[in-house]
């Protein structure tokens, strides 16, 4: 059973697309809290290998509207992850509740802000 649950989260959770040899990952539900977390590290870890080394890896937020701790630490592992599969770590989309919340945590230096679609353009296609 938990593997057709994983199944279906693949479906409702993470989107994936691959411009320019990078990894951006829609994350497709409007909270990420203790139950969404985990499908969603699983999800993208799974999808690293995708990316070319030196690209970047995309967290693309902008349907995402909480974030629980959880969530955040989450993006803190995939970050870091990405990291040492030679990836630049960006995130775009957030809304101002998530950026206020990335800076007063202190993540956002850990990650590229991506804020516009033109800056997220030219990233990708660097």
């Amino acid at each position: 059973m938990h593997a057709m649950r994983s199944r279906d989260a693949e479906k409702d959770f993470v989107e994936f697309a691959h411009p320019g040899g990078n990894l951006v990952a829609r994350i497709l539900v409007p909270s990420i809290g203790q139950a969404e977390a985990p499908f969603i590290r699983e999800q993208v870890l799974a999808r690293l290998g995708e990316a070319a080394p030196g690209r970047s890896l995309v967290l693309d937020l902008s349907q995402v509207s909480l974030v629980s701790s959880l969530g955040l630490g989450t993006f803190v592992d995939l970050r870091n992850s990405a990291e040492k599969a030679g990836l630049r770590p960006a995130v775009f989309g957030m809304n101002r509740h998530l950026a206020d919340l990335f800076r007063l945590m202190k993540i956002e230096r850990l990650f590229a802000s991506v804020k516009t679609q033109q800056e997220l353009d030219a990233l990708v296609a660097e």
